[in-house]
């Protein structure tokens, strides 16, 4: 009986964590559809936070207010992210999330998963910056942070994730060199 129990109470929490997938992503979409398009991204008064949204065409949202060169940066960011395919990798990692949602080992592996993802794209960017337009980035990073949420499991947003990690690092970085870059492949 007690096989029974457990396996109905993994059921419904996979149901409940499609639920709460579904549930978001109808949300989101409600939220932009009444963005205006602008020079390939969509402008939108009531998101916040920029972000990256769709699977198979996808598109990126910024908040109306963003300007300059806070936006210049932003789209950079999105547009690593389009790159690196992460609009495909994020719901991946969540799927499996959701058919693992009681191993706490998953939730940190996709918690990782989703801060690597924001660090890689923030990595890319700034690899080509100057120090001046890497303070202008983290000032760009620091404008569009939201407030921390109780649950977030699956960030969508520009600065939703390690905003304090992800500053400092983008001050920090440097290229790696040549020897860095054997020495970790080998």
């Amino acid at each position: 009986i007690w096989l029974a129990v457990f396996a109905n109470l993994w059921l419904l929490g996979m149901v409940a964590m499609a639920l709460w997938a579904a549930l978001s992503w109808l949300r989101v979409r409600r939220q932009v559809r009444e963005s205006v398009p602008e020079d390939g991204v969509y402008l939108c008064d009531r998101i916040s936070s920029p972000f990256l949204f769709g699977l198979i065409r996808p598109k990126i949202y910024l908040p109306s207010c963003l300007e300059g060169d806070a936006r210049s940066h932003v789209i950079a960011h999105e547009k690593a992210h389009l790159a690196r395919r992460d609009h495909w990798w994020k719901p991946l990692g969540f799927a499996l999330l959701t058919i693992n949602w009681f191993n706490p080992v998953m939730w940190l592996a996709y918690l990782l998963l989703c801060r690597d993802i924001e660090l890689a794209c923030d990595e890319r960017v700034v690899r080509r910056l100057s120090a001046e337009e890497k303070k202008a980035y983290s000032s760009a990073l620091l404008q569009c942070s939201l407030p921390r949420r109780a649950i977030a499991a699956c960030p969508l947003a520009f600065g939703e994730v390690g905003v304090k990690q992800r500053v400092r690092s983008v001050l920090n970085y440097r290229k790696p060199t040549f020897w860095v870059i054997v020495t970790a492949a080998v």
